[in-house]
């Protein structure tokens, strides 16, 4: 943990009174709060620079709004480690196979658009002295027999070896300090790693105004208080594996941890990432970009317009083609010869009239599927 963390000696800021901060006197960079009416989360943007969308969802507008918040600066910034070559790389292979593609959805549309978005997440230390009880699991190998039978042969005994664990009751006391275990700074902030997935926050580097110039930044929206059960939940889970390696067991369950926690010292780290987007019909959709790893989270959308417009085409065209198939065979009567490539015509029509709704219906299905569970 870096001098000057925040310390606590209990589980967060009581006491402690909130004032409207001056981000630009803070984090020394021109920055303003703004809450977005659709999504309702806050952002800090640069000044010079206010979005008419919101940073995050890109659907409802954005409203300055006084912003509460440590007067301290984020103390960590997790670099991004990707130039924009191997970034347009990334989107180029992300948007590929798509039937019917959009025309925004294109990686130099999607690189125009892009802006850093950084991601807060919280540090902990602290002290810990606890008494713990748990059941150790050992694992040991157990030899048995199975009964089959073959024809030719008949009952056979088979010896098996399977791997089986021994549970054993344990307690004991703790007294251990523990280092930069990871708490949520964000309601949402289980989703949101759902999506991007994991960072290695081994790369984090010191704060630096230049670190936010041009981005948006994501308002925590949980304070130490408030992000204490996740905080606490780290501890047990580090405190657990501690215990099961002393223990020299395999496996550890029914872990319980009665612990109090001192010199509670807490870091604002932001995480790197990227946000960009591309219309759809009459929809704005976000794609996230995790900046150190490079995974891309977001809908990919056929255009439902090329979609139904080449549906129609074929419509079209096949019932032209049955028709001037149905003339050719009338003509048949004057012309014997005739009557051949109108039938011939007429089959092409209507064959064409029949697979002329599969782009239209494809591109339904892909869209259907496209979308998160909860949105179908």
């Amino acid at each position: 943990m870096s001098m000057g963390a925040r310390e606590q000696g209990s589980r967060g800021a009581e006491g402690q009174e909130q004032k409207a901060t001056d981000v630009a006197e803070v984090w020394g960079v021109g920055l303003t709060a703004v809450h977005c009416s659709h999504c309702g989360e806050a952002h800090l943007v640069p000044e010079q620079a206010i979005p008419s969308l919101c940073p995050f969802c890109l659907q409802g507008p954005v409203t300055p709004q006084p912003v509460y918040l440590w007067e301290e600066p984020p103390e960590q910034v997790l670099p991004y480690f990707f130039s924009e070559r191997k970034l347009a790389g990334i989107l180029d292979r992300w948007t590929r196979g798509i039937w019917f593609r959009p025309a925004e959805l294109k990686a130099g549309m999607l690189m125009q658009r892009m802006r850093r978005y950084l991601i807060p997440l919280w540090l902990v230390d602290g002290q810990v002295r606890a008494a713990w009880r748990a059941d150790v699991g050992f694992d040991y190998q157990a030899v048995s027999y199975q009964d089959r039978y073959r024809d030719g042969t008949g009952w056979n005994s088979q010896e098996m070896t399977e791997t089986r664990v021994r549970w054993e009751p344990r307690v004991g006391r703790l007294s251990r300090a523990y280092e930069n275990l990871v708490a949520p700074a964000l309601d949402d902030h289980r989703a949101l790693m759902a999506r991007l997935g994991d960072f290695d926050l081994s790369q984090r580097a010191s704060y630096s105004p230049e670190a936010v110039t041009d981005a948006a930044v994501r308002i925590p929206s949980l304070e130490p208080e408030a992000a204490w059960p996740g905080a606490e939940a780290a501890f047990a889970h580090a405190a657990g594996a501690e215990c099961r390696q002393a223990a020299g067991a395999d496996h550890i369950r029914n872990f319980t941890l009665e612990a109090k926690y001192d010199a509670l010292n807490w870091t604002l780290l932001l995480l790197s990432a990227y946000v960009t987007w591309y219309r759809e019909g009459e929809r704005v959709w976000p794609v996230l970009i995790n900046g150190e790893s490079g995974r891309v989270s977001g809908v990919r959308r056929a255009s439902t317009r090329k979609a139904n417009v080449t549906s129609l085409i074929l419509g079209v065209v096949g019932v032209l083609l049955f028709l001037a198939g149905g003339v050719l065979a009338l003509l048949g009567a004057v012309f014997p010869p005739a009557v051949i490539v109108g039938g011939l015509v007429l089959v092409a029509g209507l064959l064409l009239a029949i697979v002329a709704p599969i782009p239209a219906i494809g591109v339904w299905v892909f869209n259907r599927r496209s979308l998160p569970d909860d949105r179908r």
